[in-house]
Parts: C-alpha cells; sequence; structure tokens
C-alpha cells in the first residue's frame, strides 16, 4: 500500500479533476478539522464550496436578554469563546452565517425593537462546510467548533433555514439522553459529535447552535471524519478505496459505509429507540485513522431530527413526560422507523449503478438487523419487520409482534444495570436567563 503523503494534492481543483503534487494549508486548524473542512468543501459531488478561511461575524447581545443552555460537560473552552463579560455585564458572541442576508437582519431587528441597538462584529475565523454550518476557530484559545444558525443561503439544495428555538431544544434534548445512555455503557460502533450549547433568542424564535467537533479536538487521537457524502463522491472515494488496497470502491464502501451505517444505527435503536427522520449522508462520517483506514465507527451529528420511540424514554429517561412533550407528534412512533438515504441530495458516482444503489437496501438492512440483535439479545422472530427502497431512500419498521412481550422488555431494561443512567448526568444541563 501506498504512503499517503501527496494525498491532499490529489483532490485539489476537484472541479477540472487535475492532480497537484502538494498542497498548502488552507489555515490554521488542526490536521482533522482542516480534513474535514476540506472534504466538506472539495469532496461533495453536489457543490464545490471554498475552504478558505473567512471572518465570522457575530452579534453581542447582553446575556440577561436570552438563554443560554449550555450542558455541565460541555468543554470550557466553547464558554470562553461565547461568554465575556464587559462593563460589568455578561455578553454572548452571537454568531451569524455569514452568507445570510436574511435572518441575522431579523434578528438585529428583533432587539432594536425592544431598545437594544446592535451591530455585527468579527472576532471567529470561519470555514464553510457542505450545508449551512460552519467550522468557527477562537482566535485567542484556537479551539474550534461547529456552529448552527438561521440562513436563507446554504451549501447544498436546501434554502431559506431558519433555525427556531424549538429544533435547538430538540437538539440539546437528544443529546443530553444520548450522552447520558453513553455513559453507562460506550457506544461501539457510534461517535457522537455532541451539542451541548445553544443560546436562545425567543423574541426572534431564533437559536444558535454548537456543536462539538468531539475527537477532531483531541489531535493526539490522529483521526480523520469523512462525510458519507465525499465517501460515495467519484473521486474522494476512489481514492480512498485504493489506497486501502481495494480494486473496487463499490464494494470497499459496502463495507465500510453501508453497511458499518446499518450496525451503528441499529446500535442506536438497541440502546436508545431513537433513529434519524432526514438519514442522508450530511448526518454521517466515517471515522478514519490518519492513514484514511477506516476504523468500522460511524459519527453521528444533528440531533434535530429523529423519531422517538416513546417506550425507551419510558425505560431510560428520568422524566419522560419532559423530554417527549415538545416533540412534533408524528415522530413520536410505537415502532422504530429505520431509514438510510446514502446519496438522498447527492449525485451518484459513475461506480455506483442504479442495480448497485438497490443492492445496498439489503446490505444496509442485514448490518442492521445483526447489530441490533446482538446489542438487544431479542430473537428477531418477536418482531414485524419491513424494508423497502423509495426514490434514494431506504426504509423499514421494527416492530413488536406481541405488545405483551414488548411490555415485558421495557420493563427489563429499565432495570439492566447497562442501561441505568446516573442520574446527575441528566442534570447536566441549565437553562440560563442571566449568566453561565
Amino acid at each position: 500500500m501506498r504512503k499517503l503523503t501527496g494525498f491532499v494534492g490529489l483532490f485539489l481543483c476537484l472541479a477540472s479533476a487535475q492532480v497537484l503534487a502538494q498542497s498548502k494549508p488552507v489555515s490554521n486548524l488542526n490536521r482533522g478539522a482542516e480534513r474535514l473542512v476540506y472534504f466538506e468543501t472539495r469532496g461533495n459531488a453536489v457543490a464545490i464550496r471554498d475552504n478558505k478561511a473567512i471572518p465570522m461575524p457575530h452579534l453581542e447581545i447582553p446575556l440577561r436578554l436570552i438563554e443560554a443552555d449550555f450542558a455541565e460537560r460541555m468543554n470550557p473552552l466553547i464558554r470562553e469563546a461565547l461568554i465575556f463579560e464587559k462593563d460589568g455585564e455578561k455578553y454572548a458572541r452571537w454568531i451569524l452565517n455569514p452568507e445570510d442576508t436574511k435572518w441575522g437582519k431579523l434578528l438585529i431587528e428583533a432587539f432594536a425593537k425592544e431598545g437594544v441597538m446592535l451591530e455585527p462584529k468579527n472576532y471567529f475565523t470561519g470555514y464553510q462546510t457542505a450545508s449551512r454550518s460552519y467550522i468557527a476557530q477562537d482566535p485567542v484559545t484556537g479551539f474550534q467548533f461547529s456552529v448552527k444558525a438561521s440562513t436563507n443561503i446554504t451549501g447544498g439544495n436546501w434554502k431559506d433555514k431558519n433555525f427556531p428555538v424549538s429544533d435547538a431544544q430538540d437538539s440539546r434534548r437528544v443529546a443530553d439522553f444520548l450522552f447520558a445512555q453513553n455513559g453507562t455503557e460506550a457506544l461501539k460502533n457510534i461517535v457522537l459529535m455532541d451539542e451541548p450549547a445553544a443560546l436562545y433568542a425567543k423574541n426572534a424564535d431564533q437559536a444558535m447552535l454548537i456543536r462539538d467537533l468531539a475527537d477532531l479536538n483531541q489531535p493526539d487521537k490522529k483521526l480523520i471524519y469523512l462525510p458519507g457524502f465525499s465517501a460515495l463522491h467519484e473521486l474522494v472515494g476512489t481514492r480512498i478505496a485504493t489506497l486501502n488496497g481495494s480494486k473496487s470502491p463499490y464494494e470497499f464502501w459496502t463495507k465500510h459505509y453501508i453497511e458499518a451505517t446499518g450496525r451503528a444505527l441499529g446500535e442506536l435503536a438497541a440502546r436508545t429507540g431513537l433513529q434519524y427522520d432526514s438519514p442522508h449522508s450530511q448526518n454521517f462520517l466515517i471515522e478514519l485513522t490518519d492513514k484514511y483506514v477506516p476504523t468500522g465507527r460511524i459519527v453521528m451529528r444533528d440531533f434535530a431530527d429523529v423519531y422517538v420511540m416513546p417506550e425507551y424514554i419510558d425505560a431510560l429517561h428520568p422524566d419522560p413526560k419532559k423530554f417527549l412533550g415538545s416533540f412534533y407528534e408524528g415522530n413520536i412512533l410505537q415502532r422504530i422507523q429505520v431509514g438510510f438515504g446514502p446519496l438522498h441530495g447527492n449525485s451518484k458516482p459513475s461506480w455506483v449503478t442504479e442495480p448497485d444503489y438497490s443492492k445496498w437496501k439489503d446490505k444496509f438492512f442485514d448490518a442492521f438487523q445483526e447489530s441490533f440483535t446482538k446489542i438487544s439479545g431479542l430473537d428477531p422472530s418477536l418482531f414485524k419487520r419491513t424494508r423497502q427502497q423509495t426514490n434514494d431512500y431506504f426504509g423499514g419498521v421494527v416492530q413488536f409482534k406481541n405488545p405483551t412481550q414488548a411490555d415485558i422488555y421495557f420493563e427489563s431494561i429499565a432495570d439492566m444495570e447497562l442501561f441505568k443512567h446516573a442520574g446527575s448526568m441528566f442534570q447536566c444541563r441549565k437553562l440560563y436567563s442571566t449568566a453561565p
């Protein structure tokens, strides 16, 4: 197998597919974050985005006028980046999407109506991704994180997306639940990209969400997070498969993305009863070593849109009513709603034909079922299962045949040591209307 030096150069100028011998760093991000930005912006078949550093605007809002929702587990460098004191009063840096021309103005107008005049300032350095989120870097500490805010201009096919308070609250609530479960027994097939902080401006019904970059903020681990859509990119997917000694990118990514995601979602279902309601390749990333070798784990991000099976929440959460209270009713189901759209919103590489794509349905569901069965310990014969393909989405249902069997199972996991949570883990979320 060839060494991977010069790998970046092989992907610069993807639009023209020119091969360069080497590349210059795009920023002072650490290698893991720089690679993520590169693949988000250059390894995306929908649109080539800019991977260069740009100034990132923010508003300085008195903290007493908004709500800050910070988890105790949050890296303190996030608090340091967002909260500061001026003239004896605490302020929050509300980061704006640099491409937005609409929602930032509406936010400023909402505060102006209350007699508070705000103007954009620059502090952070920002980097585009394939979507509306940005990678931000604190110029003082160098800490890197992802930020999601309202914008009418996004990187993909989705346009004019407000980020309302309720969506951010869903993300925070689900993140807290997932990290509590991970704390009882570490997830084996999943890396959670935490969403430990949010700011809420209820007068404008807008929110700003912070996403930690997980192990990418620990350079000693030397990991790379490859977005799912980059694995299925014509050049990126082929090159990484080749570097791993594979002659077939289709077979390589069938094993290391399609089946790996099936195992990860099977574990997510067995441990929490949650599934994504928008399970496309922006939400899943493949964890690689610094030699571009898949570890077998899938990184999951964006917890705002999930299906919830309430029986799991009743068994595992200390306050099920509070957790389920604000969820959209249509996302609370008495079954596990499974789905995966590897190329939803994207374009197929030449090495994935329509028949090849359809074969992924069974590969995905077989891996899901194997993982779910192994982790739950339940006989597959206890369930009604379906699987189908609708356009570029695979979908299916896992549901107990007998409600009595379901009751017995959920009573048992509520008592199992594996699923017990430390109460303090669910108390890690604090809501501030004055000061964190």
